[in-house]
């Protein structure tokens, strides 16, 4: 909380007892956030999976009432299958380790043989997202486990 004093224009910090200082990040980019939270980058991806869970679920339907069209009704099927499950492991409170998953990414653009476009630009702009420095460094933050003890240093005396 900011007081400004009004008789000597002097301005005072004061910090709530409810917040632990030690569980923000500071940076002059960002401002202050919880360590804990997810970079825009990788909210970005997770709503994009499910807005292309979505679409192709119902593309797959209008493919599946054509008889020609079952082969790709059921590539719409596994597409929207896999997009989903990866969103909700993306976005679950807590957060579940998980890798970038390019699979997705790749399927979403072949998905262009059903006629769905918006997967095709999830696709591109998920491929684009998972290079960001910050969501390649969330995703080694999430999925970081101990060093295997072939890789331990003691430490020198």
């Amino acid at each position: 909380m900011v007081v400004i004093n009004p008789i000597s224009s002097r301005i005072n910090l004061r910090i709530s007892p409810h917040i632990n200082p030690t569980r923000f990040n500071i940076s002059r980019h960002q401002g202050i956030r919880p360590l804990n939270t997810k970079p825009s980058e990788v909210l970005i991806i997770g709503i994009m999976a499910i807005a292309d869970a979505v679409i192709s679920g119902l593309s797959s339907l209008f493919w599946i009432i054509t008889i020609c069209g079952i082969p790709f009704g059921i590539y719409s099927i596994v597409v929207a299958v896999m997009a989903g499950m990866y969103a909700y492991k993306l976005l679950s409170n807590p957060p579940q380790p998980v890798q970038p998953n390019k699979t997705l990414a790749i399927l979403q653009i072949v998905n262009i043989i059903t006629g769905n476009v918006f997967s095709l630009i999830f696709g591109i702009v998920s491929l684009v997202l998972y290079n960001q420095p910050k969501v390649q460094a969330y995703f080694a933050y999430r999925n970081s486990q101990s060093l295997p003890p072939h890789q331990y240093q003691p430490p020198p005396f």
